[in-house]
């Protein structure tokens, strides 16, 4: 199709997988060119492996002409040249999607179309394809409604957005050799995207503007306060929704200092209510609210440049400082579990559930709090008076358990469930271990875990909604399991002919480099040099690796196997 064809669909990769990466969804996409020559009717497709099945993708094009002229997108266009244009490009890419499924080769994959181009004498369609089981285990909107493409998740607007940004690549007069974009200006302009659909699903058509108000609005303090409560994104006539209190004068959500303002009358139960352009009240969401075939989303707010959008118990989309991504558990029970196992392995299970049940409780409080479970949580009661409200040792929960963490300091807790004290002081000394970008409260359970409170496990739960686990402790993994990805890796660099497979093989090395002992570093640096010294001297191109060493921390308890003749896994 043309000479730059092969760096410029790697690019697209790397740059469909970085994305995709940031905004939380590590699902490994592949990238792809398919160029419909002009005259000749034959395909050419980028990289030429035989992955698809050329005679099914034959007629794609006639096909999505077909059902374009048949399309309500049609009849809605009129005679507008723009519009046409626009809903022709939308229902092509619908339709070489769906042809690319059917001629796929690789199994059950979802695939994505850019915007096609004409190259030369080609057609030229940049595609990404991904793991259906991968795509699918993504948070997504229940329904899309009828000959609406619109993105049903965040992670499908980054993908669409940077096959946008493929597509303008390739409209150069003269196509580039890759495809040069800064990743989170594609989230920003991916979440502005999503945003706006979810405005339009609640009825609002101009619906622009909405992610940039709730930027500012989580971001702007009130009388020294910063920004928390919650929104209600709906219909204004919505019949589920419960009006308790209605604005004669409703605020426009792009007067930050109004918005910021009418936000504090907000509460758990009792959210602003907003159709996008402006909030026309208080009230909540009825009953009868059915999510299956309607939509309200709720805009979460937690201060400090912090949201988080859902459509019930699915979590959409949450931003921190303008950089956008999905929204992550607020605890993970397996994390838990595990981390409880490893700090405490004498603790019995029903223990251990019952300190799982403190966290959520914790976790569910709308201001910041911490809990600690200290080894011998009694002694170290005693230790910290009177900087503390020692009580008898009993296990709290309910209103007892948001009373006790109502007030500043920690719960202290043994590792039986039972609290010894409350309002506890961590005390700690200055390790240089903490975060110069986090609070007063999570570094101060650093330097307590570095100190007296060596043994320990804390859970901080911030004003913004951030909730940290401390020790953070690595996965326990296989021994063949980390070794299987070095010699895989090992094994690319020696073919010395299929680049990206080696780069494939060098991020799953990456992403286990903890684990890695002496013999395994060597073997994996080996392979970087020898793949590097290959690339000098066949391309003159100079690429750098930063060699790996042991990590000092990892050691045997990282293994699910970590006792000889024993699995625990």
């Amino acid at each position: 199709m043309w000479e730059h064809q092969a760096g410029f669909r790697w690019s697209l990769e790397q740059l469909a997988n970085e994305v995709l990466d940031r905004a939380g969804a590590n699902i490994d996409p592949r990238a792809y060119l398919v160029g419909f020559h002009r005259t000749e009717g034959r395909i050419s497709i980028e990289p030429p492996r035989g992955h698809y099945d050329r005679e099914v993708l034959a007629d794609a094009l006639e096909r999505a002409d077909q059902r374009f002229r048949r399309s309500a997108a049609r009849r809605e266009a009129g005679d507008d040249p723009v519009a046409l244009q626009a809903a022709e490009s939308q229902v092509r890419r619908q339709v070489l999607a769906e042809r690319l499924a059917e001629a796929s080769r690789a199994g059950e994959r979802v695939h994505f179309a850019g915007i096609g181009v004409e190259v030369g004498d080609f057609f030229v369609v940049p595609a990404v394809s991904i793991h259906a089981d991968h795509w699918n285990d993504l948070a997504r909107l229940r329904r899309t409604p009828a000959a609406d493409h619109s993105p049903r998740s965040f992670p499908e607007a980054a993908v669409h957005a940077a096959l946008d940004a493929a597509s303008r690549e390739l409209d150069r007069q003269v196509p580039g050799a890759r495809v040069s974009v800064d990743p989170d200006a594609l989230l920003r302009s991916a979440s502005d995207t999503f945003v706006s659909t979810l405005v339009q699903r609640v009825g609002q058509e101009s619906a622009y503007g909405v992610r940039h108000a709730l930027d500012a609005v989580s971001a702007q303090p009130y009388e020294g306060r910063a920004g928390s409560g919650s929104i209600l994104l709906a219909q204004q006539d919505h019949p589920d929704l419960v009006v308790e209190l209605a604005l004669e004068h409703p605020v426009p959500v792009g007067l930050t200092s109004s918005f910021r303002k009418v936000l504090e009358m907000s509460a758990p139960d009792l959210h602003l209510l907003c159709d996008g352009r402006e909030v026309f009240g208080l009230g909540s969401l009825g009953e009868g609210y059915n999510a299956d075939s309607d939509y309200v989303f709720t805009a979460r707010i937690s201060g400090n440049g912090s949201w988080e959008l859902w459509h019930q118990a699915t979590p959409l989309l949450r931003v921190e400082n303008g950089l956008p991504h999905l929204p992550r558990e607020r605890l993970d029970e397996e994390e838990f579990a595990h981390t409880v196992d490893r700090v405490f392995p004498e603790a019995r299970a029903r223990n251990a559930r019952h300190l799982w049940e403190m966290a959520v409780a914790c976790a569910k409080q709308s201001h910041g709090t911490m809990l600690v479970v200290h080894p011998d949580a009694a002694a170290e009661a005693d230790r910290l008076l009177p900087q503390a409200h020692a009580i008898g040792p009993t296990r709290l929960s309910g209103r007892v358990l948001t009373a006790a963490t109502g007030i500043d300091g920690a719960v202290l807790v043994g590792p039986d469930g039972r609290v010894h004290a409350v309002g506890v002081i961590l005390d700690g000394l200055a390790t240089g271990t903490g975060d110069s970008g986090r609070g007063a409260r999570y570094n101060s359970a650093i330097r307590y875990l570095a100190g007296s409170g060596r043994g320990s496990m804390v859970i901080i739960v911030s004003e913004d909604g951030k909730i940290d686990l401390l020790p953070k402790l690595k996965r326990r993994l296989r021994r063949e399991t980390v070794q299987r990805v070095v010699d895989r890796l090992v094994a690319r660099s020696a073919d010395g002919e299929d680049l990206e497979a080696f780069d494939r093989a060098d991020r799953a090395v990456e992403e286990i480099e903890f684990y890695l002992n002496q013999d395994q570093c060597d073997q994996v640096n080996e392979a970087r040099e020898a793949v590097a010294g290959r690339q000098w001297v066949e391309d003159h191109l100079r690429r750098q690796f930063v060699p790996v060493a042991p990590d000092p921390a990892m050691d045997d308890s990282y293994f699910v196997d970590r006792r000889a003749g024993h699995a625990d896994g």
